[in-house]
Protein backbone atom coordinates (compact mmCIF):
# COMPACT_ATOMS: atom_id res chain seq x y z
CA UNK A 1 0.00 0.00 0.00
CA UNK A 2 1.10 3.54 -0.70
CA UNK A 3 1.26 6.12 2.09
CA UNK A 4 0.59 9.80 1.41
CA UNK A 5 1.87 12.18 4.09
CA UNK A 6 0.38 15.67 4.09
CA UNK A 7 2.12 18.58 5.81
CA UNK A 8 0.46 22.00 6.05
CA UNK A 9 3.07 24.71 6.48
CA UNK A 10 3.47 28.41 7.07
CA UNK A 11 6.71 30.09 8.17
CA UNK A 12 8.08 27.04 9.98
CA UNK A 13 11.49 27.01 8.31
CA UNK A 14 13.19 26.38 11.66
CA UNK A 15 11.42 23.02 11.98
CA UNK A 16 10.25 21.72 8.62
CA UNK A 17 13.50 20.05 7.56
CA UNK A 18 13.31 17.70 10.53
CA UNK A 19 9.73 16.89 9.52
CA UNK A 20 10.84 16.12 5.95
CA UNK A 21 13.70 13.91 7.08
CA UNK A 22 11.44 11.97 9.46
CA UNK A 23 9.26 11.01 6.49
CA UNK A 24 12.17 10.39 4.15
CA UNK A 25 14.07 8.12 6.54
CA UNK A 26 11.34 5.51 7.01
CA UNK A 27 11.45 1.75 6.37
CA UNK A 28 8.87 1.82 3.57
CA UNK A 29 9.68 3.24 0.13
CA UNK A 30 6.19 3.43 -1.35
CA UNK A 31 5.23 6.84 -0.03
CA UNK A 32 4.79 10.45 -1.10
CA UNK A 33 5.22 13.58 0.97
CA UNK A 34 2.96 16.48 0.06
CA UNK A 35 3.67 19.88 1.57
CA UNK A 36 1.03 22.57 1.21
CA UNK A 37 2.64 25.87 2.14
CA UNK A 38 0.56 28.98 2.71
CA UNK A 39 3.07 31.36 1.11
CA UNK A 40 5.86 31.38 3.67
CA UNK A 41 8.15 34.40 3.85
CA UNK A 42 10.96 32.70 5.78
CA UNK A 43 13.45 30.06 4.63
CA UNK A 44 10.80 27.37 4.08
CA UNK A 45 10.82 27.44 0.27
CA UNK A 46 14.62 27.23 0.09
CA UNK A 47 14.42 24.08 2.21
CA UNK A 48 11.66 22.55 0.10
CA UNK A 49 13.71 23.08 -3.08
CA UNK A 50 16.49 20.92 -1.61
CA UNK A 51 14.34 17.77 -1.70
CA UNK A 52 13.40 16.50 -5.14
CA UNK A 53 11.09 13.80 -3.81
CA UNK A 54 8.63 16.33 -2.37
CA UNK A 55 5.34 17.24 -4.00
CA UNK A 56 4.63 20.80 -2.88
CA UNK A 57 2.84 24.04 -3.57
CA UNK A 58 3.17 27.47 -1.97
CA UNK A 59 0.22 29.84 -2.24
CA UNK A 60 -2.21 31.68 0.03
CA UNK A 61 -4.88 29.44 1.51
CA UNK A 62 -7.87 29.58 3.83
CA UNK A 63 -6.02 28.18 6.82
CA UNK A 64 -4.72 24.83 8.01
CA UNK A 65 -7.86 22.84 7.22
CA UNK A 66 -7.96 24.27 3.70
CA UNK A 67 -4.29 23.36 3.21
CA UNK A 68 -4.86 19.76 4.33
CA UNK A 69 -7.85 19.43 2.00
CA UNK A 70 -5.65 20.66 -0.85
CA UNK A 71 -3.15 17.98 0.07
CA UNK A 72 -5.85 15.33 0.06
CA UNK A 73 -6.83 16.35 -3.46
CA UNK A 74 -3.17 15.93 -4.53
CA UNK A 75 -2.63 12.58 -2.78
CA UNK A 76 -2.76 9.19 -4.47
CA UNK A 77 -2.00 6.92 -1.52
CA UNK A 78 -4.47 4.55 0.06
CA UNK A 79 -3.25 5.48 3.56
CA UNK A 80 -3.07 9.12 4.66
CA UNK A 81 -0.94 10.66 7.39
CA UNK A 82 -1.07 14.30 8.50
CA UNK A 83 2.02 15.69 10.21
CA UNK A 84 2.47 19.40 10.84
CA UNK A 85 5.61 21.24 9.77
CA UNK A 86 6.92 21.58 13.33
CA UNK A 87 6.36 17.94 14.35
CA UNK A 88 8.02 14.72 13.17
CA UNK A 89 7.60 10.96 12.99
CA UNK A 90 9.23 8.21 15.00
CA UNK A 91 11.90 6.33 13.04
CA UNK A 92 10.80 3.30 11.00
CA UNK A 93 7.09 3.16 11.76
CA UNK A 94 5.55 3.04 8.28
CA UNK A 95 5.77 -0.76 8.02
CA UNK A 96 4.01 -1.10 11.39
CA UNK A 97 1.41 1.41 10.27
CA UNK A 98 0.66 -0.56 7.11
CA UNK A 99 0.52 -3.84 9.00
CA UNK A 100 -2.34 -2.42 11.04
CA UNK A 101 -4.25 -1.73 7.82
CA UNK A 102 -3.93 -5.31 6.56
CA UNK A 103 -7.29 -5.84 8.21
CA UNK A 104 -9.71 -4.32 5.65
CA UNK A 105 -12.13 -3.42 8.45
CA UNK A 106 -9.61 -0.95 9.93
CA UNK A 107 -10.30 2.56 8.65
CA UNK A 108 -8.04 4.63 10.95
CA UNK A 109 -5.51 4.04 13.68
CA UNK A 110 -4.30 6.07 16.65
CA UNK A 111 -0.78 5.59 18.00
CA UNK A 112 1.05 7.22 20.89
CA UNK A 113 3.01 10.47 20.73
CA UNK A 114 5.82 12.10 22.68
CA UNK A 115 5.65 15.74 23.78
CA UNK A 116 8.97 17.55 23.24
CA UNK A 117 10.18 20.79 24.81
CA UNK A 118 13.37 21.72 22.94
CA UNK A 119 14.01 24.87 25.01
CA UNK A 120 14.40 22.65 28.07
CA UNK A 121 15.88 19.55 26.43
CA UNK A 122 13.12 17.38 27.86
CA UNK A 123 10.28 15.21 26.62
CA UNK A 124 7.31 13.22 27.91
CA UNK A 125 6.02 10.03 26.34
CA UNK A 126 2.23 9.90 26.25
CA UNK A 127 -0.19 7.01 25.82
CA UNK A 128 -3.15 8.04 23.67
CA UNK A 129 -6.49 7.57 25.46
CA UNK A 130 -8.97 5.20 23.86
CA UNK A 131 -11.08 6.92 21.23
CA UNK A 132 -14.79 6.28 20.92
CA UNK A 133 -17.46 8.63 19.65
CA UNK A 134 -18.25 9.80 23.19
CA UNK A 135 -14.76 10.02 24.69
CA UNK A 136 -13.51 13.08 22.75
CA UNK A 137 -16.83 14.80 23.36
CA UNK A 138 -16.38 14.24 27.09
CA UNK A 139 -12.78 15.47 26.95
CA UNK A 140 -11.63 17.17 23.72
CA UNK A 141 -8.09 17.40 25.12
CA UNK A 142 -7.48 13.70 24.33
CA UNK A 143 -7.16 14.43 20.59
CA UNK A 144 -3.50 13.86 19.56
CA UNK A 145 -3.44 14.25 15.79
CA UNK A 146 0.27 13.59 15.13
CA UNK A 147 0.05 9.83 15.71
CA UNK A 148 -2.94 9.13 13.47
CA UNK A 149 -3.22 7.47 10.05
CA UNK A 150 -6.36 7.15 7.96
CA UNK A 151 -7.60 5.02 5.15
CA UNK A 152 -8.32 7.45 2.33
CA UNK A 153 -11.82 6.05 1.92
CA UNK A 154 -13.05 7.12 5.34
CA UNK A 155 -11.73 10.67 4.87
CA UNK A 156 -13.67 10.85 1.61
CA UNK A 157 -16.83 9.71 3.40
CA UNK A 158 -16.67 12.71 5.77
CA UNK A 159 -15.50 15.13 3.02
CA UNK A 160 -12.18 15.88 4.70
CA UNK A 161 -11.77 18.75 7.13
CA UNK A 162 -14.18 21.61 7.69
CA UNK A 163 -12.53 24.90 6.75
CA UNK A 164 -14.54 27.02 9.18
CA UNK A 165 -12.49 25.70 12.09
CA UNK A 166 -9.17 27.42 12.67
CA UNK A 167 -8.15 25.71 15.91
CA UNK A 168 -10.38 22.66 16.39
CA UNK A 169 -10.41 21.11 12.92
CA UNK A 170 -8.76 17.93 14.18
CA UNK A 171 -11.24 17.55 17.04
CA UNK A 172 -14.15 18.04 14.64
CA UNK A 173 -12.66 15.49 12.23
CA UNK A 174 -12.22 12.86 14.95
CA UNK A 175 -15.80 13.28 16.13
CA UNK A 176 -17.17 12.86 12.61
CA UNK A 177 -14.91 9.88 11.88
CA UNK A 178 -15.71 8.09 15.14
CA UNK A 179 -19.41 8.35 14.33
CA UNK A 180 -18.66 6.08 11.38
CA UNK A 181 -16.09 3.83 13.04
CA UNK A 182 -13.92 3.87 16.12
CA UNK A 183 -10.17 3.78 15.40
CA UNK A 184 -7.83 0.93 16.19
CA UNK A 185 -5.60 1.93 19.09
CA UNK A 186 -1.93 1.04 18.57
CA UNK A 187 0.39 0.86 21.57
CA UNK A 188 3.45 2.27 19.82
CA UNK A 189 5.01 5.73 19.65
CA UNK A 190 4.31 7.12 16.19
CA UNK A 191 5.24 10.80 16.38
CA UNK A 192 6.69 13.74 18.30
CA UNK A 193 4.75 16.90 19.11
CA UNK A 194 7.12 19.86 19.50
CA UNK A 195 6.09 22.72 21.79
CA UNK A 196 7.50 26.12 20.86
CA UNK A 197 6.58 29.79 21.05
CA UNK A 198 5.47 30.18 17.42
CA UNK A 199 2.84 27.45 17.23
CA UNK A 200 -0.86 28.17 16.90
CA UNK A 201 -1.71 26.86 20.35
CA UNK A 202 0.79 29.26 21.95
CA UNK A 203 -0.13 32.48 20.16
CA UNK A 204 -3.13 33.71 22.10
CA UNK A 205 -5.62 31.49 20.28
CA UNK A 206 -7.03 29.77 23.36
CA UNK A 207 -10.29 31.72 23.32
CA UNK A 208 -10.84 30.91 19.65
CA UNK A 209 -10.21 27.24 20.40
CA UNK A 210 -12.69 27.29 23.30
CA UNK A 211 -15.33 28.90 21.10
CA UNK A 212 -14.90 26.33 18.33
CA UNK A 213 -14.91 23.34 20.67
CA UNK A 214 -18.05 24.60 22.38
CA UNK A 215 -19.76 24.85 18.99
CA UNK A 216 -18.79 21.27 18.11
CA UNK A 217 -19.97 19.98 21.48
CA UNK A 218 -23.26 21.81 21.07
CA UNK A 219 -23.73 20.50 17.52
CA UNK A 220 -23.24 16.98 18.87
CA UNK A 221 -25.89 17.55 21.53
CA UNK A 222 -23.63 17.33 24.55
CA UNK A 223 -25.53 18.28 27.72
CA UNK A 224 -25.10 21.84 28.95
CA UNK A 225 -23.52 20.72 32.23
CA UNK A 226 -20.84 18.74 30.36
CA UNK A 227 -20.05 21.71 28.14
CA UNK A 228 -20.06 24.05 31.12
CA UNK A 229 -17.59 21.94 33.11
CA UNK A 230 -15.25 21.63 30.15
CA UNK A 231 -15.41 25.36 29.41
CA UNK A 232 -14.67 26.14 33.05
CA UNK A 233 -11.58 23.94 32.87
CA UNK A 234 -10.38 25.61 29.67
CA UNK A 235 -10.96 29.11 31.06
CA UNK A 236 -9.03 28.11 34.19
CA UNK A 237 -6.11 27.04 32.00
CA UNK A 238 -6.41 30.30 30.07
CA UNK A 239 -6.23 32.34 33.27
CA UNK A 240 -3.25 30.29 34.44
CA UNK A 241 -1.47 31.11 31.18
CA UNK A 242 -2.05 34.82 31.80
CA UNK A 243 -0.68 34.55 35.34
CA UNK A 244 2.33 32.59 34.12
CA UNK A 245 3.02 35.17 31.40
CA UNK A 246 2.99 37.85 34.07
CA UNK A 247 5.42 35.84 36.22
CA UNK A 248 7.73 35.39 33.25
CA UNK A 249 7.57 39.12 32.52
CA UNK A 250 8.47 39.84 36.13
CA UNK A 251 11.39 37.41 36.03
CA UNK A 252 9.84 35.02 38.57
CA UNK A 253 9.70 32.14 36.05
CA UNK A 254 12.42 31.62 33.38
CA UNK A 255 11.27 32.58 29.89
CA UNK A 256 12.05 29.14 28.43
CA UNK A 257 9.18 27.74 30.52
CA UNK A 258 6.63 29.88 28.67
CA UNK A 259 4.98 26.96 26.85
CA UNK A 260 5.61 24.19 29.37
CA UNK A 261 2.82 22.63 31.46
CA UNK A 262 3.73 21.42 34.91
CA UNK A 263 4.35 17.69 35.02
CA UNK A 264 7.16 15.23 35.62
CA UNK A 265 9.69 15.18 32.81
CA UNK A 266 12.32 12.82 31.61
CA UNK A 267 15.46 13.87 29.81
CA UNK A 268 15.58 13.47 26.06
CA UNK A 269 18.17 11.01 24.82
Amino acid sequence: MRISIITPSYNQGNFIEKTIKSVLDQNHNNFEHIIVDGGSKDCTLAILRKYNHLKWISEPDGGQADAINKGLSMADGEIIGWINSDDYYQDNIFTDVLNNFNDPSTSWIVGNITFCYPNLGISRADISPKITYKNPLKNPDIVRQQGVFFRREILSKVNGLQKEYYMAMDFDLWVRLSKLQEPKMVSKNFAYFVWHSNQKTCKGNQLQQIKEINRILKDNEMPFISRYLFLCKKFFYYLKSIVKAGCIGAGIIPSNYANVPIFKFRRQK
